[in-house]
């Protein structure tokens, strides 16, 4: 059964990466590395330059920056018109659309061939003089020693001026390559006009409320709408974190809510288009919410190097991390002095599934319920009593769930570990 399953996870995969059309985004591993460093009318000048496509990409990776702070912030057309209120994510939304790597580059280039153009320059100069000394005692051999030696001198140069250029592409190479990730992702489909994108959120009323330890993340699971994922959100950091804030990012539905809030039930067709793109994603695509939450990551642990940082899934979701992990680890395979420890982004010993056997959902048709028959996997899987037989087994906001998890959350707290 398990083989099945991963062969149609796997064929999804294949047709999508073939034939579905791909967009990209870039993951910044350094999120901070040009801070402070433009002005305003530098970074507006920037900004300028670029194509209309472009800058709608820089406006809205703004608008999911000012979101993420302050999920009270909404329209998509926000980073048009706030673009550069806040300097510090101006910056880093051109940054991760690498227009500022191109800048930097240039000034460098020119910088460069100022120092060579100077050194060759004195070079000449030299010669000059030592070519004048010895035209006084040999005007015709020095003559052609002159046109020699110049004519070396300028293909000596010339030779420094394209070494030089070179040097300094293999550095702009290197350097984007050492600074941002490229990702393709499967462009979304949308079935209507109301159904929101992936983006980041949290709580507002419980803004500036976080663990001394570190923040804690969430993703919802299928089905859900903006506003139905918030809820949940909410539910859980009443009921498992002492009501602190979650920084979450909104995965969206292809299924369409009977009031733009509550799940739909009857919605086949988005249901069925939901499960290929779960499939999809457990096949090894990657997907635009997948990069979000690694940025999370980055940008969050980045900026504090002494916190932590606990992510909370629901239901199928927990998919998604393991392609946020899969995304620095492929990159780490071919740059060894990337910043990110991915060992230490997740470790597998600290990283808990909390599941109902009664749950057919999930324990019959997810792709990874083999490991509920695997001991090594069972140290990693909390088998939840179903104790309340008159509600669905597959709510994790209940009272069997709250129990199993709260000893968790409290050694994390505690400790900064899940598993003691």
């Amino acid at each position: 059964m398990q083989f099945i399953k991963s062969s149609i996870a796997f064929s999804f995969a294949s047709y999508s990466k073939n034939f579905i059309d791909k967009n990209y985004g870039y993951l910044c591993i350094e999120p901070n590395k040009y801070d402070d460093q433009f002005s305003f009318q530098e970074l507006k000048e920037i900004y300028e330059s670029l194509t209309q496509e472009e800058k709608y990409k820089v406006e809205t990776i703004y608008w999911e920056l000012c979101k993420k702070q302050d999920s009270r912030i909404d329209g998509l057309f926000y980073g048009k018109t706030h673009l550069f209120e806040n300097l510090k994510l101006t910056t880093r939304s051109l940054h991760r659309c690498n227009h500022l790597n191109n800048k930097t580059s240039q000034n460098n280039n020119n910088n460069n061939n100022n120092n060579n153009n100077n050194n060759n320059n004195n070079n000449n100069n030299n010669n000059n003089n030592n070519n004048n000394n010895n035209n006084n005692n040999n005007n015709n051999n020095n003559d052609n020693n002159n046109n020699n030696n110049n004519n070396d001198n300028n293909n000596n140069n010339n030779n420094n001026n394209n070494n030089n250029n070179n040097n300094n592409n293999n550095n702009n190479n290197n350097n984007n390559n050492n600074e941002l990730i490229k990702i393709e992702f499967t462009n979304r489909f949308k079935r209507n006009k109301t159904t929101n994108s992936t983006q980041y959120y949290s709580l507002g009323e419980k803004i500036g409320k976080d663990y001394e330890i570190g923040e804690i993340g969430y993703v919802n699971g299928m089905g859900n709408s903006i506003g139905w994922a918030g809820t949940d959100a909410s539910k859980i950091s009443d009921s498992m974190v002492d009501g602190m804030n979650l920084h979450c990012v909104y995965l969206p539905s292809y299924q369409i809510s009977p009031d733009n809030y509550s799940p739909s039930p009857n919605d086949t067709i988005g249901f069925f288009m939901d499960t290929i793109r779960h499939l999809t994603i457990n096949g090894g695509e990657f997907s635009k919410t997948s990069i979000l939450i690694a940025q999370l990551w980055i940008d969050y642990l980045f900026d504090n190097p002494n916190k932590l940082f606990l992510q909370i899934c629901a239901s199928d979701r927990w998919n998604i991390p393991p392609g946020c992990i899969l995304i620095p680890n492929d990159f780490n395979q071919n740059n060894n002095n990337n910043q990110i420890n991915n060992q230490e982004i997740l470790k597998s010993n600290q990283v808990l599934n909390f599941i109902k056997l009664e749950d057919t959902l999930i324990s019959k048709f997810a792709t990874g319920a083999n490991h509920l028959n695997n001991s090594k996997s069972m140290e990693n899987i909390i088998i939840v009593p179903h104790n309340h037989k008159n509600d669905h087994p597959h709510n994790f906001l209940n009272q069997d769930y709250i129990n199993a998890v709260l000893p968790f959350i409290t050694n994390w707290k505690q400790t900064g570990k899940l598993i003691l």
